[in-house]
C-alpha cells in the first residue's frame, strides 16, 4: 500500500510504501491474518494517529481475506446502524461477485436465510435486498413502504393500534447470521472506524459479533476479525459505545488491543527519509525539527511535509534529481501544526479554484462521502449575489456530475479527499479536513447553509425513499436551529421532520436515537395552544414518545407523558395508546400485580361501554357459548375465516383490551382466572360483529386453554389446532403472533394430549420463530418452558445447564423482567447441585450461580409470591431426591397454598404436582407429627387424583407419575418394579433412578440387603446417566456397607445404553388405552 503525501508542480510526488514505528501493531495483524482466526482488535489512538491506515496497509485480499470498512460519523450519530448498513450492503454485493457460479444449493441457503430474515431487515438494509434482489428475483421481497406515506402519517395512522415490533436483539441476531453466512465461504475483516459516535443498536451488533468470535469459533460460523477503532476521550462521551468496548475487554479469549501513540523522532525520520528518498543520516535534523512541531502525530506530519512543500522549503534539483530542503532552523517560523492545520489547509485551498473550494465548503456539511447527486441538486438552484463566493458562484450554477468530478478531482490532488477505490465516491482524507473546511464557511451563512440542505435533502428523501437523507434532514434542521441566533424552535414542519426520522429509527427497534429525535421535535413545536392548533401532530408525537421511554425504562416519565395525552385527547380511541402504557406499568417492575392489572383493564373495558363481571355466575358460561354459537358463520368455530378483516378502531381497541391484556393478566393472576375465559369468548363474538384482527386466534388459543382446565382435552385440542390455522390468513411481519401462538398452544394445551418428547422439539422450532418475529421476551419464556420438559423427560443435566447459561444471558440482554431472569438461576443452581460432588447443603438454592435469600430480597409483592413458589419447587425436588425428609416438610408447608392451583402453563405445573405428590406420601410416613401426617397424605392423595384425572382425560403423561405415586402411597415391591419398568419404557431415567432408590430404601426398613443392595446399585448407575454425580456418590458413600459387594461398573438397564434421547414410540402407544377404566382416585 503507498500512501500520498504530496503531488504537485514543483517535483516528484511525495509517498510512502510502508508503515513506519507501526512494526508490533502490523506483527500482531499479519498474525491474525495468517491464523485465519476469529477475533477482534479493539484500536484506540487520537485523531491522525493512522488507525485506518493500519488497517488498510495490510494486503488482504492476497491472503484470501474480504475486506470492508464503515465509519460511524458525528452527523449521522441518530440514524441506527449507519455504518454497518453500508457494510452489509458491501460484503453482499461482494459475495454475490464471488458466488456467480456457486453450486444450486449455496445460493438456496442464502436465498433461505435472506427469507427467514426479510421481515426483520428489509426496513432496516433495503440497499441490500435491491442488490440481491437483482440476481436473486426469486426471493419473496416486498417494497418497504414509501417514505412519503409517513410524511403525514399522523393524520391517519390507527391511534388504537397498539405498538407492536421487533426488539432490537432479534434484529442484531439477524445481523449477526448474515455475517457469519457471508463470511462461511471467505473470512472477513470487518472494520468499523469510530465508534465513539456509533448508537446503541449499533454497539448492540458489534457486541454479539464480538462475543461470537470469542466463544463461538470457526467450528460454528465463518471467521470474522472484527477490528474497532475509536478516541479515547470521545468514547467516554458515549457510554453505549463505551460500555461495549469495556465488555469486549472482558471477554477471556480472542480480543487483542492496539494503542497507537504518536511517532518517536527515529519512525518519523524514516518516513521523512523515505518519502523524499533521501538518506536517514542525512534527514534527521529536519526530522527532529518536524517532530518539535507535529508531536508525531501522523497526520500532522502529512500535513505539515505538504504545507512547507508549497511554501518552497524543499526544491527540487533537476541536476541531482533529488530533494533539497534550507536552513532547518527556518522552521521554527512555522507555528504548531495542531494550531494551524487551518492555515496548512487554507494554502491548499488557495491554490483551487472558486468553484472547487465552494464545493468543498458545502460538502463538509454532508459527512464522511461526498453525495455528488444532491450537491448537483442544491447547485441547481437560483443563483443568489450574497451567497456568491461563500455558499455558491456563478461557475457552478447548473453544474452536472462530470463538472463535480472534475472540482472534487482537483481536491484530491491537494491531498484535502480520496476516491474510494471500492465504492467509486469521494471521501475526505481525514476528519480534520472536513472540520476545517466547514471552518471556512462564514458564521453568518451556516445557518443558511443547514437550513437549505435540510430542506433539500429533506425533498429528495421522500422523492427517491432514501432514509439516510431523512436523517441527515433532520441533523441539518437541527443544526440551523442551534445557530439561528434566539430561535431554537423552528415550528411544527421541522417538528415533523424530526417525528419522521424518529419513527424510522422506531421501525429498526432504535429507541434511544429516536427519544433523541422525538425530544428534538417536541422543542421545535411551536409551544402555545399546541393541543389545540396542531392536535394530531402533537397526539402522534407524544404518544411515540411515552411508548419510547416506557420501552427504555423511563416509566414514571413514560406514565406521566401518558396522563397528559389522557387529558388532552378528544376521544377514547385517541386516548388508547397512552392507556395502555399507563396499563403496562401496573405489571412492570419488581412487583408484578396482576391483580391490578386486570382491574385497571375491566375499567377501561368500561369506558367502551363493555361491561364485564369479575366472578361469573352459575351456568353464565353455557349462557355465553350458546350466545357465541349463534353469532358464528354457520355456527361453527370454522366459520370464522369467513369473516371480513376488523378495521373499526373502537372494536380494535376491545379487541386488543380483552385478549392481550385481560386474557393475559387473568391468566397469570389466581384471583381472576375465569375471567380469561370470558374475555376470550367476548373477543370471538366481536370478532363476528365487527371482522377478524390478527390477535383473534390468541382467543380461540384462551378457550382452549380453559377447556384443557375444565378436562376437555379432545375438544382443547381441537381449538388449539384452529387457531394456528387461523394463523395462515394474516402476514407475518416483525412482532406478529405466528410463534407466540404455536408454543402458546404447546404450553397450555398439546403439552396435555401430547408426549413431553413432541413438545420438546415444537419448543425449540417455536423459539427459533419468536426469535425471527422478534419477540425475544417471549422466546426467553419459552427456553424456561424448554427447561421444565427437558428436566421432566430426563434427558442428561449437562447439556441443559450450558443452555441454561446462554438463556439466561439473553433474559438478560432482551431486557426480561427480573423475575424470568431469576428462574433461570434456579434451574442451574438445582441442576449444579445434582452434578457436583461436594455441596454441602444440596436443598439449599446457594451456591456459585445464586443464594436463594438475597435473590428473595431483590423481588416484592405479587413478584416476590411467585419467586418463593419456584424457589420452594425446586427445593422439594432436591430434598425427595438427596432424602431430606425434614426440609421436604418446611418446604412443602410453604407450597400448601398451590395445592388446588390450576395453571395455564402445563409443564411447571406437572413438576410441582409431581415433587408434591412423591413427597406428601412420604411425609405421611415419616413425619412425627400426626397432624402433619394427615396434611400431607392428603397433599398426596390430591395429586394422585390429579395425575389419573389427567390419564382420565387423555394425558400421555400422566401414566408414569401415576405408577409412581401408586408405589409410594402403599409400597410393594411389585408396585415398585411396575415404576420402575414404566419409566425405564418411556427413558424416565431421573424418575427410574428415584423409584430404584425409594425401593431400596423400602427394602432397607424391612432388614432385606439383598434386595435393597440390588435396588440401591441400579439407582446409583442411573442417577450417574442423568449426569446427578453429586446425588450417586452420596448415595454411594451412605450405603458403602451394603454395597461392598457390588459392581458399579456396568448399567444393570442395559435398555438405557447409548441413550442420547429418549423415543416418543412408548407414550404414542398408550395413546390406545381406555382410559376411562381408571376411576378418580383408583390406586390400581
Amino acid at each position: 500500500m503507498s500512501i500520498l503525501i504530496a503531488d504537485d508542480d514543483k517535483g516528484p510526488q511525495w509517498e510512502i510504501d510502508e508503515l513506519y514505528g507501526r512494526k508490533d501493531e502490523l506483527d500482531l495483524l499479519n498474525k491474525l491474518s495468517d491464523e485465519k482466526a476469529s477475533s477482534c482488535v479493539l484500536i484506540q489512538g487520537a485523531m491522525g494517529s493512522g488507525k485506518t491506515t493500519l488497517l488498510r496497509s495490510l494486503p488482504w485480499e492476497d491472503k484470501n481475506w474480504v475486506y470492508v470498512e464503515g465509519k460511524f460519523e458525528k452527523d449521522l450519530s441518530t440514524e441506527p446502524y449507519s455504518a454497518l448498513i453500508r457494510v452489509l450492503d458491501r460484503l453482499v454485493e461482494i459475495w454475490l461477485e464471488n458466488n456467480k457460479a456457486a453450486p444450486v444449493c449455496q445460493m438456496s441457503n442464502f436465498r433461505q436465510l435472506l427469507e427467514d430474515d426479510i421481515d426483520l431487515l428489509k426496513g432496516i438494509v433495503p440497499g441490500m435486498f435491491r442488490i440481491v434482489g437483482r440476481v436473486a428475483r426469486e426471493i419473496k421481497y416486498t417494497k418497504m413502504t414509501s417514505l412519503k406515506n409517513l410524511t403525514q402519517s399522523y393524520e391517519k395512522h390507527q391511534v388504537t393500534e397498539e405498538k407492536v415490533g421487533a426488539e432490537s436483539v432479534a434484529i442484531a441476531n439477524a445481523f449477526l447470521r448474515l455475517f457469519k453466512f457471508l463470511s462461511s465461504s471467505r473470512p472477513i475483516v470487518l472494520f468499523l472506524d469510530d465508534i465513539h459516535y456509533a448508537d446503541s443498536n449499533s454497539m448492540e451488533i458489534v457486541e454479539l459479533i464480538a462475543h461470537n468470535n470469542a466463544y463461538n469459533p470457526i467450528e460454528h460460523s465463518g471467521c470474522t476479525l472484527l477490528a474497532l477503532s475509536y478516541n479515547h476521550d470521545l468514547i467516554a462521551e458515549n457510554n453505549f459505545a463505551n460500555t461495549t468496548v469495556e465488555s469486549i475487554k472482558a471477554f477471556e479469549k480472542g480480543v487483542h488491543f492496539i494503542e497507537l501513540e504518536d511517532l518517536d523522532v527515529d519512525s518519523l525520520n524514516e518516513l521523512v527519509a523515505s518519502a523524499i528518498g533521501s538518506r536517514a543520516e542525512t534527514t534527521l535534523p529536519l526530522s527532529k525539527v518536524i517532530h518539535k512541531k507535529t508531536a508525531g502525530n501522523p497526520f500532522a506530519v502529512f500535513q505539515f511535509l505538504r504545507y512547507v512543500r508549497t511554501k518552497e522549503f524543499f526544491t527540487f534539483s533537476s541536476m541531482t534529481f533529488s530533494w533539497q530542503w534550507g536552513d532547518v532552523e527556518k522552521l521554527d517560523e512555522y507555528g504548531r501544526v495542531s494550531d494551524n492545520v487551518a492555515e496548512m489547509l487554507a494554502t491548499s485551498m488557495e491554490k483551487l479554484c472558486i468553484s472547487s473550494r465552494i464545493v468543498l465548503k458545502v460538502s463538509s456539511c454532508l459527512g464522511k462521502v461526498i453525495p455528488i447527486d444532491v450537491l448537483v441538486e442544491y447547485f441547481s438552484t437560483k443563483y443568489q449575489e450574497e451567497d456568491d463566493g461563500h455558499l455558491s458562484c456563478p461557475e457552478v450554477l447548473g453544474i452536472h456530475e462530470h463538472g463535480l468530478d472534475s472540482l472534487l478531482l482537483e481536491a484530491t490532488k491537494a491531498g484535502i479527499l480520496v476516491k474510494s477505490m471500492t465504492q467509486g465516491a469521494y471521501v475526505w482524507a481525514n476528519d480534520r479536513l472536513q472540520e476545517v473546511a466547514y471552518s471556512f464557511v462564514p458564521v453568518d451563512y451556516r445557518p443558511t447553509l443547514h437550513q437549505r440542505l435540510g430542506q433539500l435533502l429533506w425533498r429528495l428523501g421522500l422523492e427517491n425513499n432514501e432514509e439516510w437523507m431523512i436523517f441527515m434532514a433532520a441533523n441539518q434542521m437541527n443544526k440551523y436551529a442551534c445557530l439561528s441566533q434566539g430561535v431554537c424552535a423552528l415550528g411544527n414542519e421541522v417538528a415533523q421532520l424530526n417525528l419522521q426520522a424518529a419513527k424510522l429509527s422506531l421501525d429498526k427497534a432504535a429507541l434511544y436515537p429516536a427519544l433523541e429525535l422525538l425530544e428534538k421535535a417536541e422543542n421545535h413545536m411551536e409551544t402555545s395552544n399546541k393541543w389545540v392548533d396542531n392536535y394530531d401532530l402533537t397526539l402522534d408525537l407524544m404518544i411515540n414518545m411515552a411508548e419510547t421511554k416506557f420501552q427504555i425504562g423511563q416509566t414514571e416519565d413514560a406514565i406521566s407523558i401518558a396522563n397528559l395525552i389522557i387529558d388532552n385527547a378528544k376521544s377514547l380511541n385517541d386516548q388508547f395508546r397512552a392507556q395502555i402504557v399507563r396499563l403496562q406499568g401496573c405489571v412492570s417492575g419488581r412487583d408484578r400485580d396482576y391483580a391490578k392489572g386486570v382491574e385497571k383493564t375491566l375499567e377501561l373495558l368500561k369506558l367502551y361501554g363493555e361491561k364485564h363481571p369479575k366472578k361469573l355466575y352459575p351456568g353464565q358460561k353455557c349462557v355465553e357459548e350458546v350466545k357465541l354459537k349463534k353469532l358464528l358463520p354457520g355456527g361453527e368455530l370454522e366459520g370464522l375465516l369467513e369473516l371480513p378483516d376488523m378495521v373499526d378502531e373502537t372494536a380494535l381497541a376491545i379487541q386488543n383490551l380483552l385478549i392481550n391484556h385481560l386474557v393475559s393478566y387473568a391468566g397469570l393472576s389466581q384471583q381472576y382466572k375465569t375471567l380469561g375465559w370470558f374475555a376470550s369468548v367476548r373477543a370471538l363474538k366481536h370478532a363476528c360483529k365487527f371482522g377478524l384482527s390478527p390477535i383473534t386466534n390468541q382467543a380461540v388459543l384462551g378457550i382452549a386453554m380453559h377447556m384443557r382446565l375444565e378436562g376437555h382435552y379432545k375438544e382443547a385440542s381441537k381449538y388449539a389446532d384452529f387457531a394456528i390455522q387461523m394463523l395462515e390468513r394474516f402476514p407475518r411481519k416483525p412482532g406478529s403472533n405466528h410463534g407466540y401462538v404455536r408454543v402458546g398452544a404447546t404450553t397450555t394445551v398439546f403439552g396435555a394430549v401430547r408426549s413431553f418428547n413432541n413438545c420438546l422439539n415444537e419448543l425449540i422450532e417455536g423459539r427459533a420463530d419468536l426469535l425471527r418475529a422478534g419477540r425475544t421476551k417471549d422466546a426467553v419464556n419459552i427456553s424456561l418452558a424448554y427447561a421444565s420438559v427437558y428436566i421432566a423427560v430426563g434427558l442428561p443435566l449437562a447439556p441443559l445447564e450450558a443452555d441454561l447459561q446462554l438463556y439466561q444471558q439473553d433474559a438478560v440482554q432482551f431486557g426480561s423482567p427480573y423475575t424470568v431472569q431469576q428462574v433461570f438461576l434456579f434451574f442451574r443452581q438445582a441442576i449444579l447441585n445434582l452434578c457436583q460432588t461436594e455441596v454441602k447443603n444440596p436443598t439449599l438454592l446457594v451456591g456459585e450461580v445464586m443464594d436463594q435469600e438475597k435473590e428473595l430480597e431483590k423481588v416484592e409483592g405479587h413478584g416476590r409470591k411467585m419467586t418463593l413458589r419456584d424457589i420452594n419447587t425446586y427445593r422439594l425436588m432436591l430434598s425427595c431426591i438427596f432424602d431430606d425428609w425434614d426440609t421436604a416438610e418446611l418446604v412443602l408447608d410453604g407450597l400448601e397454598e398451590w395445592v388446588d392451583s390450576q395453571e395455564a402453563f402445563i409443564f411447571r405445573l406437572h413438576a410441582r404436582r409431581c415433587y408434591m405428590g412423591l413427597a406428601g406420601f412420604a411425609l405421611s410416613r415419616v413425619c412425627k407429627n400426626s397432624k402433619k401426617r394427615k396434611k400431607f397424605l392428603s397433599i398426596g392423595k390430591k395429586m394422585l387424583k390429579f395425575f389419573t384425572t389427567d390419564m382420565k382425560y387423555g394425558s400421555v403423561n400422566a401414566y408414569p407419575i401415576v405408577s409412581m405415586l401408586e408405589a409410594e402411597e402403599s409400597p410393594s415391591k411389585e408396585k415398585y418394579d411396575k415404576a420402575i419398568k414404566t419409566c425405564a419404557r418411556l427413558g424416565l431415567v431421573h424418575h427410574e433412578a428415584y423409584m430404584c432408590e425409594r425401593a431400596a430404601r423400602f427394602f432397607v426398613e424391612k432388614g432385606d440387603d439383598n434386595w435393597s443392595e440390588f435396588y440401591f446399585g441400579q439407582a446409583i448407575v442411573l442417577y450417574g446417566e442423568w449426569g446427578a454425580m453429586g446425588k450417586a456418590e452420596t448415595l454411594t458413600e451412605e450405603n458403602s456397607r451394603l454395597l461392598s459387594r457390588s459392581s458399579l461398573r456396568e448399567s444393570v438397564n442395559t435398555s438405557l445404553q447409548g441413550r442420547s434421547r429418549y423415543s416418543s414410540k412408548e407414550l404414542d402407544q398408550l395413546r390406545v388405552i381406555d382410559w376411562q377404566r381408571f376411576s378418580i382416585g383408583s390406586n390400581e
